[in-house]
């Protein structure tokens, strides 16, 4: 009786793992996939960014993007507070202002440029040769 027991609470205990595992490891894999396909320019660009680009877009729901907060700063124009990995240059700065933006500080150090962008350039500004990543701002 007691090795019935045993095997009846190591199986429940089995399928509890399985049923917290499976659903974080597809979300994962979800994740992996999607930034795999993206095409280059949209890889620049974090996840929390794109969401936010796609529920703008109205497109979330079809891509399967979950509602709930991201770590994205959005102001009510529409504008996300990021940080743009590149080199520092007057240039990218003026591309900057031209799609809307407004630079808040700069970091020639840190190869950064923290900025109010609307969300909807990101992808035009992430075509830039010089621009490495864009993230949200801390």
């Amino acid at each position: 009786m007691r090795t019935a027991r045993a095997g009846i609470v190591v199986i429940s205990l089995l399928v509890v793992v399985a049923a917290i595992t499976v659903p974080s490891a597809r979300a994962q894999r979800r994740t992996s996939t999607e930034r795999s396909v993206r095409p280059a320019v949209g890889q620049k660009i974090s996840a929390p960014l794109m969401t936010e680009i796609y529920r703008r877009r109205g497109e979330a729901k079809a891509r399967g993007i979950e509602p709930g907060p991201t770590a994205v700063h959005i102001d009510r124009h529409g504008r996300a507070y990021v940080d743009v990995r590149a080199q520092v240059t007057r240039p990218l700065q003026k591309k900057i202002a031209a799609l809307g933006g407004r630079v808040v500080s700069t970091s020639a150090t840190y190869d950064s440029i923290v900025a109010w962008m609307p969300l909807l350039t990101l992808e035009r500004l992430a075509t830039d040769t010089s621009v490495r990543a864009i993230q949200p701002g801390h």
